[in-house]
């Protein structure tokens, strides 16, 4: 336990810089990020399917199990990113932990939402490596946007009014 928190929780999008985020977490000592633990397709990271002995099976089956594995198998503080097409069940258990601090990370939706389109058409979600940089024009489609738009407002507005109605903070980076 750090201060009054026993884990944290990134709370963000895709291309927010929640890769960024981790990995200057993960450079401090006493601090583990697992990544995206609970994604529908894999946990923590792509093409794994277990972590602490959790399988994908059991995680999805009770999401609890894995949330106790990450606090009581980490020394010092455990966090993950957890992004609005994740678990729903595990952003209410986050939520209404006291002792689990919410990092809150957003960016402007537009620069969102036009990176995401340039992932998707370069097929490239992370960039370890400038000299294999892929390029592509992405096509901003209205409709599209208001959609992707009208998705994480709902998310944000859920995390901010079960924060506040809990008398809780998000510590919020932008």
């Amino acid at each position: 336990m750090v201060g009054r928190f026993h884990s944290f929780v990134i709370l963000a999008g895709m291309r927010t810089g929640s890769n960024l985020l981790e990995a200057n977490l993960n450079a401090l000592d006493g601090i583990t990020s697992y990544g995206e633990v609970f994604n529908p397709g894999f946990v923590g990271k792509v093409k794994a399917e277990e972590l602490f002995g959790i399988t994908l099976a059991q995680r999805d089956k009770d999401p609890k199990l894995l949330l106790e594995k990450l606090q009581s198998e980490t020394v010092g503080l455990s966090g993950f990113r957890l992004f609005q097409d994740h678990d729903p069940r595990v952003l209410d258990l986050v939520l209404a932990d006291p002792g689990c601090a919410k990092i809150i990370l957003t960016r402007n939706p537009v620069d969102s939402f036009v990176s995401l389109q340039i992932a998707r058409a370069t097929g490239q979600w992370k960039l370890a490596d400038a000299k294999r940089l892929r390029t592509a024009t992405a096509h901003f489609d209205e409709a599209e946007f208001a959609e992707y738009l009208a998705a994480r407002q709902r998310f944000h507005q859920h995390m901010l009014s079960a924060l506040q109605t809990s008398g809780q903070t998000g510590f919020v980076l932008d």
